[in-house]
């Protein structure tokens, strides 16, 4: 954290998760036109799309989730400090970078 960005010495954090936006529409669609050619019920893979291509993107996706909040970071702090949600935790500890 660049200090210098802030008017006051305290700052907060919010800690995200990382899903990288997979979409699992395709995997179903797979799986259940295997499951059903298993079966031998292939002929209703169409329906089983039709159904699967009704639901709304957004379910499929996996959209990075908000993990926890740290409020009021001051810039000297040191050591662990608990998300306010008791989701995560962080250490934390002055880091000081020698300028040119």
């Amino acid at each position: 954290m660049n200090w210098s960005n802030y008017k006051y010495n305290l700052a907060d954090a919010v800690m995200m998760e990382q899903d990288g936006s997979t979409n699992y529409r395709d995997l179903a669609k797979a799986i259940a036109g295997i499951l059903l050619t298993i079966a031998d019920q292939g002929a209703y893979v169409p329906l089983v799309n039709a159904v699967l291509d009704a639901i709304p993107d957004d379910w499929w996706t996996d959209d990075p989730d908000y993990v926890d909040s740290w409020y009021t970071l001051a810039k000297n702090d040191t050591g662990r400090r608990d998300g306010a949600r008791a989701n995560g935790w962080v250490t934390v500890e002055p880091y000081y970078v020698q300028g040119f």
